[in-house]
């Protein structure tokens, strides 16, 4: 892969703390507002200890990603991780995984984000405005990562602002009654179970790892910028959902698609449902900006070393963007958001996420020592918790996601027998 070339088009911009908000404005999305629900069903009354079982998961895997960012500061993340230890075809599926599961993501959100605003204008047509949101965020996208990070912080201090709001004026109606029984009604195959749900909203923090080409001073600012961002997004997580908890009940919560809503009419009045709307609708656009910034800076060395077409990775000479691999996934995310519905695809997504950690991890382990910035447990305890949660996943969605996987594999390995030239790229 053109790594010399790759750092020379993309430009180093961001500092320390910038990296850090912008971290943690890829991590605080629309999932902290459309996966409590779902995950409270399975977790019950243990909702904040599952969300924090999956944040453990989440920074021992960031801890793997700081450690094989610094050492190989360019973009791609797993992909690229996994080809520095020699195992391409593991990076190939790595790529694959992270796009399928950005792909799905984006949809998803975008679907999200056009139901919330389907609340404040009603009948609006919600497919059509969702491939509109998307199309909006690929433009903004081409415009150079500068803009583009003061545009996702921005986002990220109105979401933190609407849930400070959320939080402060419901406090009143909290009962205690409601955060018993600790570990859930389901005990600790609920907890698992709705952490494993919950976990794709964690996903985010290692965008600054696989975005290290734009990192000014990475080994010091990738460290700070995933510990630190997954610091914030956990306040945020564990805080909102307690509240949420607090207010309704684990049945209530659980029986909602967006609890807060619920939450916020019940605490505050009908003023605090136009403060959860604005903020989910913030969230799903910053989460869609995310998606489609760090899925693009996996297209582009993917790109270069010939696992996808090679135009994907051509550099625009003014913005320094990879714009054609932004056009080509906004125009998949958006097709795919026109046509279909594809909230239940969330846990395929989820699985694709799994696959992406657990070869980094892999890859962090074959590090050699002297390269090592932090001890091998946590590793290992991130390839325990990635099985863990893999297990807990609904297994129709892992069947999928490893199925989907399998064939790209499959078709990768007969066009390398065509195409001897490629497995040297």
């Amino acid at each position: 892969m053109a790594k010399n070339g790759q750092q020379q088009s993309l430009r180093r911009e961001l500092g320390p703390i910038t990296a850090t908000l912008f971290t943690a404005g890829m991590m605080v999305g629309i999932g902290i507002f459309a996966t409590i629900g779902a995950a409270t069903a399975a977790a019950g009354s243990g909702i904040p200890i599952a969300i924090l079982l999956g944040g453990s998961v989440a920074l021992a895997t960031g801890i793997s990603a700081t450690q094989l960012g610094v050492n190989n500061p360019t973009e791609g993340g797993a992909f690229t991780w996994a080809r520095d230890v020699h195992q391409p075809t593991l990076g190939f599926i790595a790529g694959c995984g992270y796009l399928g599961k950005n792909l799905i993501s984006m949809s998803v959100i975008a679907l999200a984000f056009a139901t919330y605003l389907g609340q404040v204008i009603p009948g609006i047509p919600v497919h059509f405005v969702a491939a509109a949101g998307v199309v909006a965020i690929t433009i903004l996208n081409l415009f150079g990562i500068q803009l583009t990070s003061r545009v996702l912080i921005s986002l990220l201090l109105l979401v933190i602002a609407v849930l400070s709001i959320y939080g402060a004026f419901s406090l009143q109606a909290i009962e205690q009654g409601h955060f018993v029984p600790v570990l859930g009604a389901n005990g600790l195959m609920g907890i698992a179970s709705g952490a494993a749900i919950f976990f794709w909203t964690w996903d985010g923090f290692m965008r600054m790892a696989i975005m290290a080409g734009e990192v000014k001073e990475p080994r010091r600012t990738i460290p700070v910028a995933i510990i630190g961002g997954v610091t914030i997004a956990a306040v945020m997580f564990v805080g909102a959902a307690a509240v949420t908890l607090g207010v309704l009940g684990a049945d209530e919560v659980g029986a909602q698609d967006t609890p807060l809503l619920g939450a916020a009419l019940k605490a505050i009045g009908p003023w605090g449902k136009w403060v959860i709307l604005a903020g989910a609708i913030v969230a799903a656009l910053a989460e869609i900006l995310g998606d489609m910034l760090s899925a693009s800076r996996v297209v582009l060395p993917m790109a270069e070393a010939h696992e996808l077409p090679s135009w994907l990775g051509k550099i625009h000479q003014r913005s320094r963007t990879p714009r054609r691999a932004v056009i080509g996934l906004g125009l998949l995310s958006a097709s795919a958001a026109l046509i279909f519905d594809l909230r239940p695809l969330i846990e395929v997504g989820g699985s694709f996420m799994l696959v992406w950690y657990f070869i980094t991890h892999y890859a962090a382990l074959n590090l050699p020592v002297r390269k090592r910035h932090y001890p091998a447990i946590f590793s290992w305890y991130g390839i325990v918790g990635c099985i863990g949660l893999t297990i807990a996943m609904p297994h129709a969605a892992v069947l999928a996601a490893v199925g989907t996987l399998t064939i790209l594999t499959l078709a990768r390995l007969a066009l390398h027998r065509l195409h001897p030239q490629w497995r040297s790229a």
